[in-house]
């Protein structure tokens, strides 16, 4: 059972990260003026990846790691191993690791061993071999192992320079792998030599022997191979050759290496036995034959015809691997596991089944060669999905290329800060992704922080409280652009904060200025715009969200631009859901719902401008126009229905217009410019438009036996509550008002609203709603209380309820009145 549990271990998933920024290799050699095709063939390298200010190797690795976790769903309490390799030194004694225990102490997880590998490129898969070994061994509590390479390579001014690169990437480790390890064929290389390396410790870049650097490389390759083909032979009892292998995947510093040490293996297979090779490559490399191994590294008459001899299979075997590091350069640690994700994302469709054979080379020297057999595996560890969580053609498209000027310019800024302390970066973050770690500063005693994209809204918002320079700060620093980024986050933990950020740097002191710009319609609406349409995706029901979309749209009199750039940014919704001409959509709906939970719930702390409230109105006369009148809604607002929403949010928000008491000024209150615009005519029309309610309905129906439908004239409520909204605001508009109640009576709309006092099955209130309304009406108005005295009663209405409990209302032939009998 043990033994069956431990099967296939090697790698279980892999996730990539490298920084936005790179450097055509073709522009850099004509900013560094050397020859055309210098970097481009002579290193065949094609961009370079680097670092700016605000990203390290702890910030990718967080990244790398964080993403990994995240996109497997996987519970960061099942890892128990954890192990970094690196190169890139930010501390001498406290390891990356460290850093990356964040992750894990939020969910209570310290128990996980391992701490960093060094030693230039290989360190990352001495970190690799450890998780394995510990899988493999007794030591095993059946938790993952977690693998990280990360680094930033950069140099000197110079010809090394072109060979930098940058990346972190994460592997999980277990058994059951897709891409599982065949350990006993490992052949390793490991001697002391001065061929890279970086003893001041004042300074990131290396000492480099690029001539030594090569030929150890390829002494090691040589090696390596002698040692796995011998270990593979004892085993399997044949030879082995390039051609058992389906791919060859290779420590890459530059692609021209990877090209040569193809053509190495090569000419191996063809010293240990001619008969291996074609009879035309034979002819080819026999005069080399009897080169000594140091001759044969120098020679490059050798190295010519091993390329060409080697390139049809280099072409098939090794070149699906050279995407990444072509595009990103040399990655130092990840440099070869990028390589091996290369292979994933060209050929993952095809791979099960094969072997694939890896050369891992760190300067100084250590190296190791060893294979993987590759399985489909099981989701969400199968290859397919580990080449779509890759997702390398995506990130690589992203990228944003950056002249080589700012390229020397971000080295050199790097150059000054490396082994500073007491600084602060830009935080320009706007190329990053959400969920992006970035370095924010270094403390006065080298302690290092970083901020997540997205969770630094918060801290923006704690330092936008802390006074008028703090907020003159983040604004400079964060509008429009990076404002804007983070407004399309879909995250209530980042819209809200970014809110308060807004609300806050628009009030007070200085707040005018900021506010106008915020308002402004290329600079600052674009943001407003993508707030409500993350918030309206997410529903997001906060107060920092409302009182800055009110001040906004009410208070600065902008809702009209806002609701008109609304509709551009999303195809017109119809009332039923479906595309139309209709103009509204559910950030529209979402717009107007906010508004209108605001001023509900803060009528005492909000200003009402008459023109928000006339746009209001036009609004919702915009929107009876469009929505079908003919099917009776069964919910409650919101309904998912745009154009019904935007009906009902608007109507609720004129009803609390209409409803709240304007200070005293020489300004006409909103209420009265809505009344004097037609508002009472207009809803007592829609009102008297519609079925009679239920009640009534159902009385009208019995009495004359016809249980048939309303009437097809006769409009039905779209949403639940829509009468007694109408009632409601027609109600708010009554009290106190007597030319209001003269023109509700001028318009025969006493009865109308009589009719409302009843219950309705669609219309929670309307009953108590329509009492208040009739009140209003008649309250010091003598006409309208007269008109009311007069109404007689046609004939009697047989209700249900007082049906069922065996009355029936008969008019008392000497007083006319209604009065109650027996009806047995």
């Amino acid at each position: 059972m043990a033994a069956e549990r431990i099967k296939d271990v090697g790698i279980l998933a892999m996730d990539i990260y490298f920084p936005p920024n790179c450097v055509l290799q073709e522009e850099l050699e004509t900013h560094d003026g050397v020859s055309k095709g210098k970097y481009t063939i002579g290193l065949g390298q094609d961009s370079m990846a680097f670092c700016t200010e605000v990203e390290d190797v702890i910030s990718m690795s967080l990244t790398a790691v964080k993403s990994l976790l995240e996109n497997y769903k996987i519970d960061p309490k099942t890892i128990g191993r954890l192990e970094v390799g690196s190169e890139t030194v930010i501390d001498k004694s406290k390891s990356i690791k460290t850093w990356l225990m964040q992750i894990f102490e939020e969910c209570g997880n310290t128990d996980i061993e391992g701490v960093d590998s060094s030693n230039a490129c290989y360190g990352g898969t001495a970190a690799l071999l450890n998780c394995v070994n510990w899988v493999e061994s007794n030591s095993w509590d059946g938790r993952y192992g977690l693998v990280v390479c990360t680094d930033s390579a950069v140099y000197a001014e110079g010809p090394a320079r072109p060979t930098g690169g940058a990346a972190a990437i994460a592997m999980l480790i277990g058994p059951n792998a897709p891409i599982s390890f065949e350990s006993k064929y490992r052949g390793s290389h490991m001697a002391h030599v001065y061929d890279f390396y970086k003893p001041d410790l004042a300074s990131e870049y290396p000492v480099v022997d690029g001539k030594l650097s090569q030929t150890c490389y390829l002494m090691a390759l040589d090696s390596c191979y002698n040692t796995f083909c011998k270990k593979y032979e004892k085993l399997e009892g044949k030879q082995f050759s390039i051609v058992d292998a389906d791919s060859f995947v290779f420590h890459s510093p530059y692609n021209k290496l990877v090209q040569k040490s193809f053509a190495r293996l090569y000419y191996n297979d063809f010293l240990r036995n001619c008969s291996i090779v074609d009879k035309d490559s034979r002819e080819k490399l026999e005069p080399y034959s009897g080169l000594s191994s140091e001759e044969s590294y120098q020679s490059r008459d050798l190295e010519k015809v091993c390329q060409q001899v080697a390139k049809h299979l280099y072409d098939t075997k090794v070149q699906p691997t050279t995407l990444i590091p072509k595009q990103l350069g040399n990655m130092y640690t990840a440099s070869l596991y990028a390589a091996f994700a290369s292979v994933l994302h060209n050929k993952h469709d095809t791979l099960a089944g094969q072997r694939i054979v890896m050369f891992s080379y760190g300067s100084g020297l250590t190296s190791t060669m060893f294979s993987f057999k590759i399985n489909k595996g099981q989701h969400p560890f199968s290859l397919s999905n580990i080449s779509n969580v890759l997702d390398i053609s995506n990130k690589l498209e992203s990228r944003h290329v950056v002249p080589p000027k700012k390229f020397v310019e971000a080295l050199k800024l790097m150059e000054h800060r490396y082994g500073a302390k007491d600084f602060v970066t830009s935080q320009d973050i706007s190329l990053l992704v959400p969920g992006t770690y970035y370095l924010t500063h270094v403390d006065s005693m080298y302690r290092r922080y970083y901020a997540v994209k997205g969770d630094a809204v918060p801290a923006l918002g704690n330092a936008a409280l802390s006074g008028e320079r703090h907020q003159e700060a983040a604004w400079d620093a964060l509008f429009p652009s990076a404002l804007r980024e983070f407004a399309k986050v879909k995250d209530a933990g980042v819209l809200d904060p970014l809110c308060m950020v807004l609300d806050t740097c628009c009030s007070g002191y200085g707040g005018r200025r900021r506010l106008e710009e915020l308002c402004h319609e290329d600079l600052g609406m674009p943001i407003l715009v993508e707030i409500v349409t993350s918030a309206s995706q997410l529903v997001l029901k906060e107060e920092w969200l409302e009182w800055l979309l009110f001040k906004i749209c009410a208070e600065e009199e902008k809702f009209e631009i806002l609701f008109a750039a609304l509709c551009s940014t999303d195809h017109a919704v119809h009332s039923d859901g479906g595309e139309s001409g209709n103009e509204f959509n559910a950030k529209h709906a979402f717009l107007l719902g906010t508004l209108s939970k605001c001023l509900t719930s803060r009528p005492e702390e909000v200003n009402v401008s008459n023109s928000f409230a006339l746009l209001v109105f036009d609004v919702h006369k915009q929107s009876a126009e469009t929505v079908d009148f003919t099917c009776r809604g069964s919910s409650a607002l919101p309904t998912g229905c745009p154009g019904i929403d935007v009906l009902g949010y608007s109507l609720l928000l004129l009803k609390d217009i209409c409803a709240w008491e304007f200070p005293s000024s020489e300004t006409e209150a909103p209420v009265d410019s809505l009344l004097q615009n037609g508002l009472v005519k207009c809803l007592l029309r829609y009102l008297g438009a519609l079925e009679p309610p239920s009640t009534i309905r159902k009385a009208m129906e019995r009495a004359q036996e016809d249980h048939l439908p309303a009437l097809a004239t006769e409009k039905v409520c779209p949403y639940n509550g829509y009468r007694r909204d109408l009632v409601a605001v027609i109600a708010n508009c009554l009290h106190g008002r007597k030319q209001v109640q003269d023109e509700v009576r001028q318009l025969n709309g006493i009865m109308l609203l009589l009719q409302q006092c009843v219950i309705d099955e669609g219309n929670p209130y309307l009953r108590e709603w329509g009492l208040l309304a009739v009140k209003n009406l008649l309250e010091g108005n003598e006409e309208n209380q007269r008109e009311v005295s007069e109404l007689q009663m046609q004939e009697p209405i047989l209700t249900p309820e007082i049906a069922d409990i065996g009355l029936r209302v008969e008019i008392d032939k000497k007083t006319g009145n209604p009065k109650l009998v027996n009806s047995s």
